[in-house]
């Protein structure tokens, strides 16, 4: 496995990067920390019931206490977090995306993938980007393959995979669909 501290990696706690959306929003892409709880629970805040509902595999109004600590204290290795920050009307920064992945504790090559990008946020190429970046991120780290259950009917995240490997495999049917997908 390759060292995420190396000279050689991007993706490291200093790692910073200005991306400019189709619509020409410019966002901040940055590893997630400790003190981004309040930004992550703002941002499930502005998330729609039907994006809630997609991300979370069922439906979910508010983050835990527990929860915002799985998801902001990150090792950046077995569980590893990419965060996109915009700034709002008064110049002051708010969560508009994130992407992780959580490594199989059985399977060292092998994580979990998940993005979420806010309601006003969708259909500018964030969640593309996010999703660029973490596969990224995941192949510096030793992961070969991103594996992951989802809601059938989720458009936007199957056109996700596709756009990342059109080689991508599924399985299962009904409500909720596993796939695999090489990095």
């Amino acid at each position: 496995m390759a060292d995420p501290h190396s000279a050689e990696s991007r993706f490291t706690p200093d790692y910073r990067e200005r991306v400019r959306l189709r619509d020409g929003t410019e966002v901040l892409l940055r590893l997630v920390i400790p003190a981004d709880r309040l930004l992550l629970q703002r941002g499930m805040d502005r998330f729609s019931p039907v994006s809630r509902y997609n991300r979370f595999l069922g439906a979910k109004r508010d983050l835990t206490a527990d929860e915002l600590d799985y998801l902001t204290d990150l090792d950046g290795v077995d569980h590893f977090a990419l965060g996109a920050l915009a700034t709002d009307t008064e110049g002051d920064p708010q969560g508009v995306g994130v992407a992780r992945f959580v490594r199989f504790g059985d399977e060292t090559d092998s994580a979990e993938p998940t993005v979420a990008v806010i309601d006003a946020y969708q259909g500018r190429g964030l969640g593309t980007v996010l999703f660029d970046r973490l596969m990224a991120a995941a192949r510096e780290r030793g992961i070969r393959r991103f594996h992951g259950r989802m809601l059938a009917h989720n458009k936007v995240m199957r056109a996700l995979l596709h756009h990342a490997s059109p080689t991508v495999r599924w399985a299962g049917s009904g409500y909720v669909t596993e796939f695999w997908l090489e990095l």
